[in-house]
């Protein structure tokens, strides 16, 4: 029997094929995507600003959330994507409101706290009608609790600030109000009135709502049927004192803060909102992009709870606010994510920048650090394009002799400090 021959072995091995994201979803790699570097890290730092507690959902939900959330939808509950999991019916996260909205009342926050603020981001996915995967990248603000109009206006005030620093300066905000419950049946009612002997002037979408909620017809995007509605009764004429004693505060807010807008009185949002409604567009070649809808919430989280809370926010695509910059061409500045940039040079200077990255650390420095073999010249042109304002080099030498080399990146201007005062002397350049 003679001996293997070298390959055979690796002839017989096996080799696995390449696998790939499903058709029809995407990634998100911001190394490679400037665009979604600074979208996301914007959003990250306006919701700090703003006083937003970040929350994270599953993208898992009990298929019922949904069942609830398009309780008068069944074309959009057919676009949800439904799976069985453990002998339970769930669905892939399909919407980012209601999976916001359920942690709310499902772990009684309000028992914890009078006012809470959230902001969260994620994917959702959806099925098309020929069962086609489509994802979206969305993000929403809600406020919850005992909370007033000028909350309401810092909401609004707060994400049309995001998208103007984006660059999105061909923006409009249309605002609409739509009352409470009362005021919605009695309006409603009032519009089936007006299009009982239109009926089959009307999509066969629009013919649906009128058995449903028939203020779903204003969101049609038939050209006859908006040009029909456009000699309808408004619902600002049926709104109580109360309410409109809000919807003139909300404005009033507005204009202080200089946030311009367009009344649209034949706008409303979709299921379960009410009072306060409001449309965010933006143009792109001549095509009108909607990039999210704002309104109270208040009858959709007790659809979905059966108990009774206050809240409002605004949910949109970051999906469409990143396309839109590529489609118009607006040049985004990365942010900028260290304020030192660490270069070792050799195996004795990369153990003591090690500690000396923890040294940093400890005082809240943000540090980028990198341990790898890329010669001094590329890592100072790496620096750069993370706009770290020092860079802090080390070789061989500086290792053994205990010094740092301190480079202003903007200059190119060096000086060598001893390690134990090097960690002062960069709080002192970073204005610490």
């Amino acid at each position: 029997m003679g001996r293997p021959r070298k390959n055979q072995a690796s002839s017989s091995a096996y080799v696995p094929k390449k696998v790939y994201s499903l058709e029809g979803l995407t990634d998100i790699t911001a190394d490679t995507d400037a665009l979604w570097s600074v979208v996301l890290n914007r959003l990250a730092r306006f919701g700090r600003v703003y006083g937003f507690e970040k929350v994270e959902t599953p993208l898992l939900e009990d298929f019922r959330l949904y069942e609830n959330f398009y309780k008068s939808s069944p074309r959009e509950l057919s676009k949800v994507v439904r799976v069985e999991v453990a002998g339970k019916s769930a669905a892939v996260r399909a919407d980012l409101l209601p999976s916001m909205l359920r942690p709310y009342y499902q772990q009684k926050v309000y028992d914890k706290s009078p006012v809470s603020k959230w902001v969260g981001a994620g994917f959702v996915v959806l099925q098309d009608e020929k069962q086609n995967l489509v994802s979206d990248y969305r993000f929403g603000f809600e406020v919850f609790g005992g909370f007033n109009h000028l909350t309401e206006a810092q909401i609004i005030g707060g994400v049309w600030e995001f998208l103007q620093s984006l660059g999105l300066k061909d923006c409009s905000l249309e605002i609409n109000h739509i009352g409470q419950a009362d005021c919605q049946e009695t309006y409603s009612q009032a519009l089936r009135d007006f299009l009982a002997g239109k009926k089959y002037q009307l999509c066969d979408i629009c013919v649906e709502h009128l058995d449903g909620r028939v203020l779903s017809i204003f969101r049609c995007d038939n050209l006859d049927c908006q040009a029909l509605l456009s000699e309808a009764p408004t619902v600002l004429d049926f709104l109580d004192e109360v309410d409109k004693k809000h919807f003139t505060s909300i404005l009033e807010a507005l204009d202080e803060l200089r946030i311009p807008y367009q009344l649209n009185p034949f706008y409303a949002g979709a299921e379960g909102s009410g009072k306060t409604n409001l449309v965010i567009k933006c143009k792109n070649k001549g095509e009108t992009v909607i990039i999210g809808e704002g309104a109270y919430h208040d009858g959709l989280i007790q659809a979905l709870s059966g108990k009774s809370f206050s809240c409002f926010g605004f949910s949109g695509s970051l999906s469409a606010v990143r396309n839109l910059l590529e489609a118009n061409k607006i040049t985004t500045t990365k942010e900028q994510h260290s304020e030192v940039f660490l270069v070792p040079l050799g195996e004795l200077a990369a153990k003591k920048a090690l500690r000396l990255f923890k040294d940093l650390t400890s005082e809240k420095i943000s540090v980028y650090d990198h341990f790898g073999q890329s010669g001094v010249k590329n890592q100072l042109k790496q620096a750069e394009s993370q706009h770290a304002p020092v860079a802090l080099i080390m070789g061989q030498k500086e290792a053994a002799d205990e010094m740092v080399i301190l480079r202003d990146v903007k200059s190119g201007m060096q000086e060598i400090i001893s390690y134990d005062k090097i960690v002062a002397e960069v709080k002192k350049r970073l204005g610490r």
